[in-house]
C-alpha cells in the first residue's frame, strides 16, 4: 500500500514538473511591456516562414526584413538594414540581455550581417538563410563568435 502511494506521489511530481518545465514562454512575459510581448507573438507567429533576400512580408523575409516587420506591427518603425538598426535604441552588454533586445552578428567580412529578436535571455528569433525563421541559442557553435552586440529598443 506505502508502495503505491509513494509511486502515485512521484507521478504526480514528475507529471507536475514536467507540465512546468514545458510552459509557454508567454507565461513569463508578464511583467514584461506590452509591446515587447506582442511583438514576441508576432515573431513565433512566423516561426518557418521561408528566407527570401530583401524578403519583408510573411511571404518571406531576410533578417532585417523580419525584425523590423515585427516592430512595426506594434508602431516601432525601425531601419530596414542590420548595420543601421544596430544605430537604434541603447547598447545593451550580452550579460544582460532581455526578450525583444535586437541581436547583431558579424557573419562577413562587411561588419554587422545579421539581425535577431531575443525571446528570452538564452535564445534569439531570426530569418536564417537556410531554415527560414528559427529559434537559435545565443550559445550556438555558429553564433556565439560572430556576435557582435545588442541594443534595446523599448525600454522597462
Amino acid at each position: 500500500m506505502f508502495l503505491m502511494y509513494l509511486h502515485r506521489l512521484v507521478l504526480v511530481l514528475l507529471c507536475t514538473f514536467f507540465v512546468a518545465s514545458c510552459a509557454s514562454t508567454k507565461a513569463s512575459r508578464s511583467n514584461m511591456p506590452e509591446r515587447a510581448s506582442r511583438i514576441l507573438d508576432v515573431a513565433e507567429s512566423l516561426q518557418g516562414t521561408t528566407y527570401c533576400a530583401a524578403g519583408a512580408t510573411p511571404e518571406c523575409f531576410d533578417c532585417s526584413g523580419f525584425v523590423s516587420y515585427c516592430f512595426a506591427k506594434v508602431g516601432i518603425s525601425l531601419p530596414r538594414t542590420s548595420q543601421a538598426m544596430y544605430h537604434a535604441g541603447v547598447a545593451v552588454d550580452k550579460q544582460i540581455l532581455q526578450s525583444c533586445d535586437i541581436v547583431f552578428f558579424r557573419t562577413n567580412s562587411n561588419g554587422i550581417g545579421h539581425v535577431g529578436i531575443m525571446i528570452d535571455t538564452e535564445r534569439f528569433i531570426h530569418a536564417s538563410t537556410t531554415r527560414g525563421v528559427i529559434i537559435s541559442p545565443l550559445v550556438d557553435s555558429y553564433w556565439a563568435p560572430r556576435f557582435v552586440g545588442g541594443r534595446r529598443i523599448i525600454q522597462p
